[in-house]
């Protein structure tokens, strides 16, 4: 199964198994944390990361976006991974993904990673600062509540670490609390955090194509 529905807040989400989460009544995709330009910035540094990460992820995106007839994508923060230099491929790349979805609406709350960053203005990125909010949702980078909204945010790249028998297993999660959501990561060139989850939260484990409820978590 590569998705998975999920209600809150008086809304149905759909959860998805390439890291987007669909938001149907509003006809809108959310992900968080794409860090587009990650390995460019490694490169940079030296280190022999192979290039095409970021086109892998604009591949997957227009496939979410073609598969759930979005209109709209909402990207809560890490937009990029560090303010790129003039001559990084990968902004070729998005420029050239961002004409073929020259009808998309783009918002971006704007994450630690994108505090110093510029883009170009035909890229047409709705960049905000802080807390957007779309009852009953709020949308921030950094989890936490809202006063009168359910939150959903990014940053954590919350993973956890699966058992069968002697086999262990990583795997990012969508992580529901009782006041905010957690997205995870959606670039494939990202970390992730392990989590511990309180009792009364909600687990999705992401699989390559599969969607996996996982329990409700654990004491604190």
């Amino acid at each position: 199964m590569n998705q998975r529905r999920f209600d809150v807040a008086g809304q149905r989400l759909i959860l998805r198994a390439d890291r987007t989460l669909h938001w149907p009544r509003a006809n809108t995709l959310l992900l968080a944390d794409p860090h587009f330009g990650k390995g460019s910035v490694f490169r940079r540094q030296g280190l022999g990361i192979p290039a095409g990460a970021t086109r892998d992820d604009l591949d997957r995106l227009s496939r979410a976006l073609a598969e759930t007839g979005s209109q709209r994508l909402v990207i809560l923060g890490d937009f990029l991974h560090a303010p790129p230099a003039g001559d990084e491929a990968w902004l070729d790349t998005f420029a050239a993904w961002r004409r073929r979805h020259a009808a998309l609406d783009i918002l971006v709350t704007r994450g630690n990673h994108d505090r110093l960053a510029s883009v170009p203005d035909n890229w047409a990125l709705d960049w905000r600062r802080g807390t957007v909010l779309e009852p009953p949702f709020a949308f921030r980078h950094e989890p936490g509540p809202v006063e009168g909204a359910y939150a959903l945010a990014g940053h954590w790249h919350p993973v956890v670490q699966l058992r069968r028998g002697s086999e262990r297993l990583r795997a990012p999660v969508f992580w529901f609390g009782a006041e905010c959501g957690v997205l995870p990561a959606f670039g494939r060139f990202t970390g992730g955090h392990p989590v511990k989850p309180r009792l009364g939260n909600q687990l999705f484990a992401v699989g390559p194509e599969t969607i996996m409820h996982i329990g409700i978590g654990q004491r604190a």
